[in-house]
């Protein structure tokens, strides 16, 4: 038997991860390199005003009053080299959690303003439903942690891939070649998808740091002891 109260349960759940990677980010942004400072005071900046907009202009807001805000993350985007911000050096500065969780909140507060005022075209729902099924299996992979290997993540890349391959010029098109309406909501939900997978590439790589460290901690106790032995 199932017990009721089943949909209350998963969202509070929801909440309390939210509210966990909130935490994480807010630690982390204390060592956020002097590199990527400027970068992060500016994603900082977007989610303030855009949770502002949220609260006052939810229902009335259009893809066009958001057009200055998807620019300026999509310039941010610009700035990273495979899915990572480097410096003048082309080091990779501490900081990659906290910019790549912001983007992703900035790009989920797009999608959840524009869900609210404007609809998507029945061309587009094939595509914003597998969005949306893609975004769920990638919450769930982040919720619940690793260790995952990059083949792990394969299928999650190909359907973004796939989903990007079906635009011209930057717009999703109908069969008779029109654009069909919903663009800023798909694309918002594509740009927050994309910043999952590269949240969960980027707590890949620590746990391949953290093992690798482990190793070496592991190989030098094993000296010490030898030596002590001797």
């Amino acid at each position: 038997m199932v017990p009721p109260s089943q949909a209350i349960c998963s969202s509070l759940l929801e909440e309390c991860f939210e509210i966990v990677q909130e935490i994480r980010a807010q630690q982390e942004s204390k060592n956020v390199a002097t590199s990527l400072k400027p970068i992060h005071d500016r994603l900082q900046s977007i989610r303030t005003e855009l949770e502002g907009l949220a609260l006052t202009h939810r229902w009335s807001l259009r893809e066009t009053d958001l057009w200055n805000y998807s620019q300026a993350l999509q310039e941010v985007d610009k700035m990273r080299i495979d899915g990572k911000f480097v410096d003048s050096e082309g080091n990779q500065p501490a900081g990659q959690y906290v910019l790549l969780y912001l983007l992703r909140r900035c790009y989920g507060v797009i999608y959840r303003l524009l869900s609210s005022s404007e609809p998507v075209s029945e061309e587009l729902m094939p595509v914003a439903n597998k969005l949306s099924t893609v975004k769920k299996c990638l919450n769930e992979v982040l919720k619940y942690g690793g260790p995952f290997s990059p083949r792990d993540l394969y299928p999650y890349q190909l359907a973004l891939y796939q989903i990007d391959s079906m635009r011209k010029d930057g717009k999703f098109v109908g069969v008779d070649g029109n654009i069909p309406e919903g663009q800023g909501i798909v694309m918002a939900h594509l740009n927050e998808c994309h910043e999952l997978l590269e949240m969960l590439k980027q707590a890949m790589n620590e746990n391949e740091e953290e093992d690798y460290t482990e190793d070496d901690d592991g190989a030098e106790d094993s000296a010490l002891t030898s030596d002590t032995g001797e």
